[in-house]
């Protein structure tokens, strides 16, 4: 529900902002209209050209309007942004060096050590790799290129594997192509990268700064973050990485220094460029959907010199910070005051896709007003004081936020086609965005071919939402989004899965065990005397012979004396030939259970996305075959299991069978496979 209520406050964002730029619009060509166009006088020479220069520059803008959230991150204010263009060479400078340091952001994930170990004899159960001391340069540009993994002109130095509280994952490759040492550090994956994510409280930088040579007196930073890059700080010291890699005697001591990283890996990646910066004042740093909270203010705007992180769309990584962790609660619980149905009800409601052309009448018959809720309840006065404690926290902590210049990649067609990308603001990720792509937009491996594809030449026609005035009468337009057990069809579908359920476990059951009919046996002697056979429970694939009840007083021709044994005996082979009939059950039985799972599965689906119309008649059609095949099985007792036999000795055994437990359960089988066939026909009569 809460997602719904962002969306529609966008929603009614953009539709003033595009009534606004329309009413501009019509005010620019209403003045055109007036003024009077230069005469060939004024235009001639000098005069002309400026006059053209000027159309040409007001007609092409080098900026976009965009929506940005205000800062306490409830409302919506208009912002003008640049966009990275062609014409400024920084700007392609800075998104050529973002496209071709991301594949290193990517790679640290997995593929560096699986080449360490299926190329250079590490160890499945190490966690470094170091070159030994006594290989030359030379040795490891021939030894360690990382050309089997698409990187011709790298080579990998060093790379530890181990992770932990403090330690983790990261890389460090020379680029031989850019001609710089590239650090690279891994994202969030194991447990104790989420516990660092967590400690998100701001940590002073004083010692650090003393130590590391820079001014960190009354600066703060993440936590955790710095945790983890005091810790690689440590570690290239200890193991001499850069000081091996920068010594006089080095084919890369001119080499430029490069820092990057992804997610958490982003983050760690910024600290550690800070502490690394006085020994390397010429390092860069990029920083790819790194966290939203790790230097303060005055911090982040210094960075800018060397620090480039890049946010993807609705990534909720770079959103994620206390103050707006506290903000969306505090949005979830006036939202949950807000609802005036039954929780059940909007529970329903919500389950079900809902287009933007009826989101704010949906949220109308769910929601109340702000002003309408009841504010006496015991409720809102312990939600009040909550607040309250909270604000004293917050005023006096420091807001922490996302480092150096950002680039925001913005979706312009909503299918990942095209992107543009523009200068953006650390104050405008102040609101986690509840959307379908806050999760899948944080993924690096699109994020990588995003930045290699993207053209900043490209020309994007933002398509938005025009004011719809909604009848509550007229029918919505068909979305299909898979949620789980939404119920699109109604409970209908939800009523066919349990009979469609019971009816495959029912036909299971039947044909499993070894009474399926009982089974009575005349024998006919040749002589033409009747003599009462053995009696015996028989199933499709098994019998179940009887057996005494008391082994020192059993009389055999006495149907007391003897009970039906508790183990199924399969049908001797070569004893009874296997007519058609009974292979023919056989087959039967074996195809329900097949195709009426299929049945299930498309019930299932039913219940969770709606079915095209020709998707229900295919269920429909499938659920008839089941409820045919089903019926088909009774040709069992046609065959000869039921039918006459001739024994060994030539006598004649004539048996009589009638349904027992298991062929009952056949029979309710084939009757549940119908009630779901009536069923899938109401779903189609819905159409």
């Amino acid at each position: 529900m809460l997602a719904r209520v962002q969306a529609e406050r966008r929603l009614l964002a953009i539709q003033r902002l595009q009534q606004t730029s329309n009413q501009k619009k019509t005010e620019r060509e209403d003045k055109d209209n007036i003024v009077e166009a230069p005469t060939g006088d004024a235009i001639e020479g000098a005069t002309k050209k400026d006059y053209r220069n000027t159309l040409k520059k007001d007609g092409k803008r080098r900026s976009v309007l965009t929506l940005q959230t205000s800062e306490q991150g409830k409302e919506y204010v208009v912002v003008e942004k640049d966009v990275l263009c062609s014409d400024n060479k920084n700007d392609v400078d800075v998104l050529k060096e973002v496209a071709h340091y991301s594949i290193y952001a990517e790679y640290v994930y997995w593929h560096f050590r699986l080449v360490a170990i299926e190329h250079f004899a590490l160890g499945k159960e190490e966690t470094r790799f170091l070159p030994s001391s006594d290989t030359t340069w030379d040795l490891i540009r021939e030894k360690f290129s990382l050309t089997s993994i698409g990187l011709d002109e790298s080579l990998l130095v060093y790379a530890s594997f181990h992770s932990g509280l403090a330690s983790t994952p990261y890389a460090v490759i020379v680029d031989e192509v850019k001609e710089t040492v590239v650090i690279a550090i891994r994202g969030t994956i194991s447990m104790e990268d989420w516990v660092i994510d967590l400690q998100y409280v701001p940590s002073p930088l004083d010692k650090v700064g003393d130590i590391c040579g820079f001014d960190g007196k009354g600066r703060l930073c993440h936590k955790g973050v710095l945790t983890r890059a005091k810790w690689l700080y440590n570690d290239l010291k200890k193991y001499r990485i850069l000081k091996q890699l920068y010594a006089e005697d080095s084919p890369y001591k001119e080499h430029n220094l490069v820092v990057v990283g992804h997610s958490l890996g982003g983050g760690c990646a910024q600290v550690l460029s800070l502490l690394l910066r006085p020994s390397f004042p010429g390092l860069k740093c990029y920083a790819y959907e790194p966290p939203g909270c790790i230097f303060d203010d005055e911090f982040c705007s210094k960075s800018k010199e060397w620090i480039t992180s890049i946010v993807r769309g609705d990534d909720v990584v770079p959103r994620l910070t206390q103050p707006n962790l506290e903000t969306l609660r505090d949005e979830f619980f006036d939202v949950t005051a807000q609802i005036k149905v039954p929780k059940i009800k909007a529970f329903y409601d919500v389950r079900n896709p809902c287009p933007d052309s009826h989101l704010v009448s949906r949220n109308a018959n769910m929601l109340c007003k702000k002003a309408q809720i009841d504010r006496d309840t015991s409720f809102s006065e312990k939600l009040r004081v909550l607040r309250n404690e909270r604000a004293d926290k917050n005023r006096e902590s420091t807001k922490l936020y996302i480092a150096g210049k950002i680039i925001h990649l913005v979706d312009t067609t909503g299918d990942e086609t095209k992107y543009v990308p523009y200068w953006a603001s650390r104050y405008e990720f102040n609101q986690v965005v509840l959307s379908n792509k806050m999760l899948s937009d944080h993924s690096v491996p699109p994020l990588v071919q995003i930045l290699k594809n993207l053209k900043l030449d490209e020309t994007h026609e933002v398509l938005v939402q025009e004011h719809v005035v909604v009848n509550d009468e007229e029918d919505e337009e068909e979305v299909r989004v898979f949620i789980c057990f939404s119920n699109p069809h109604g409970k209908i579908s939800f009523i066919v899965l349990v009979f469609c359920f019971a009816a495959w476990i029912t036909n299971i059951w039947s044909n499993q065990g070894c009474k399926f009919v009982s089974r009575t046996t005349t024998i006919t002697f040749p002589n033409g005397t009747l003599s009462p056979g053995y009696d015996l429970s028989a199933g499709m694939w098994a019998y179940n012979l009887r057996e005494c009840i008391d082994p020192n007083s059993c009389d055999f021709d006495n149907p007391n004396d003897l009970q039906e044994s508790e183990f199924c005996q399969p049908y001797p082979i070569g004893l009874i030939e296997i007519d058609a009939n009974t292979k023919a059950g056989r087959a039967f039985t074996s195809l329900a259970n097949f195709i009426g799972f299929i049945g299930l599965g498309l019930v299932l689906f039913s219940t969770s996305m709606k079915l095209r119309k020709q998707s229900c008649v295919a269920l429909c059609v499938v659920l008839f075959i089941s409820c045919l095949v089903g019926g088909l099985q009774f040709l069992f007792l046609r065959g000869v299991i039921c039918g006459r036999i001739e024994l060994v000795d030539g006598d004649m055994a004539d048996a009589t069978c009638t349904l027992s437990e298991n062929g009952y359960a056949a029979v309710a089988a084939v009757v549940l496979w119908f009630v779901s066939l009536v069923g899938s026909g109401v779903m189609l009569y819905t159409y």
